[in-house]
């Protein structure tokens, strides 16, 4: 090949890259301009994972058409078949996309304390983790599995976070704990936080979780909420009820929970939430795919049937009731 072919031939191959440069550039601030983006955690072992569809798929269908989920999936032990029930979402919808996080042994010399009736697994940390394990990304908002979505989560991932590490749903604290009293008045739920990964990067909450955790392992009766509570809630916040709303099997007794608080919260505020929630979190001892209660007069049911209505619309819904043998 002679130099002038040579020439040409490169001329022209430098165009053709560059004019790819372009459309690919073009395409995504069209892509930007056209849909919200949202970014959500979940942390999954072999155990959770149909749990976690009906989860994300509650998102998807309650989403708005210009919203687009960036999903993120911190798991360990997941086979390819669970993974499989994860990816239908993304087939299903096409506004969102996974990316999984393989956490390896992450965690797990931690010891978990054996509370109640709860069976813990070294998964219930990997949140803690997530300002460096997504490096490109100031913001993120993670969800325990046992959580139903009902709304866009447009104006709820919006929410001012300027100078916080978390926000979550205001919780109790716990008095099975033998930690040293701390006065806290934001203690929150870590089971939906949004989280401020530029401000927990700046921080390295991370380093500190761990090292708070191993030197007080002994004294936590709830390993990931007390520990993450104690280290940052200096710089938490809290979701009006609107946002998010435990399962309690009466209105009420919602409102008893959170008059509580030092914070105050409105009863009606607290009232209306329930019949409207964006996020509805299964935090009862007895989980819908666990058992159905029996219990006379239990106003749980409801709470239980909001669940099961979503994994209807998956197509697990007969894999789930055989492999958690609910009749």
């Amino acid at each position: 090949m002679n130099k002038t072919k040579f020439k040409y031939l490169f001329k022209n191959i430098g165009l053709v890259l560059l004019l790819f440069i372009f459309l690919n550039h073009f395409n995504f601030i069209k892509l930007k301009n056209k849909y919200n983006f949202i970014n959500i955690a979940y942390s999954i072992d072999n155990y959770y994972h149909y749990i976690t569809h009906v989860s994300m798929k509650s998102i998807m269908i309650s989403q708005n058409p210009r919203t687009f989920i960036n999903f993120y999936i911190l798991c360990s032990n997941v086979s390819l078949e669970q993974k499989d029930v994860i990816d239908r979402i993304c087939i299903e919808h096409k506004n969102c996309k996974i990316e999984y996080i393989d956490m390896g042994n992450k965690f797990k010399g931690f010891t978990i304390p054996k509370t109640f009736n709860y069976t813990w697994t070294t998964a219930i940390f990997y949140r803690v983790l997530l300002q460096d394990l997504i490096p490109k990304e100031n913001k993120i908002l993670y969800l325990d599995g046992d959580t139903l979505i009902y709304k866009d989560l447009t104006k709820l991932y919006n929410y001012n976070i300027s100078n916080k590490f978390y926000i979550g749903m205001l919780e109790k604290r716990f008095p099975e704990s033998k930690l040293k009293e701390e006065k806290i008045d934001n203690f929150i739920n870590t089971g939906v936080i949004l989280c401020n990964l530029e401000e927990l990067r700046k921080e390295n909450i991370s380093q500190k979780f761990i090292h708070f955790y191993n030197y007080n392992k002994n004294k936590i009766a709830f390993p990931i909420n007390e520990a993450l509570n104690y280290i940052s809630h200096k710089k938490n916040g809290y979701f009006d009820p609107e946002y998010v709303v435990i399962a309690f099997c009466d209105e009420f007794d919602a409102f008893n929970y959170y008059s509580n608080f030092t914070i105050k919260i409105n009863k009606t505020s607290v009232l209306e939430s329930y019949k409207d929630p964006y996020i509805y979190h299964l935090i009862i001892y007895e989980k819908p795919w666990k058992t159905i209660s029996k219990k006379e007069n239990n106003i749980c049911i409801d709470r239980f049937v909001r669940f099961y209505e979503m994994a209807r619309k998956t197509d697990f819904y007969y894999k789930i009731l055989e492999k958690f043998k609910i009749k």
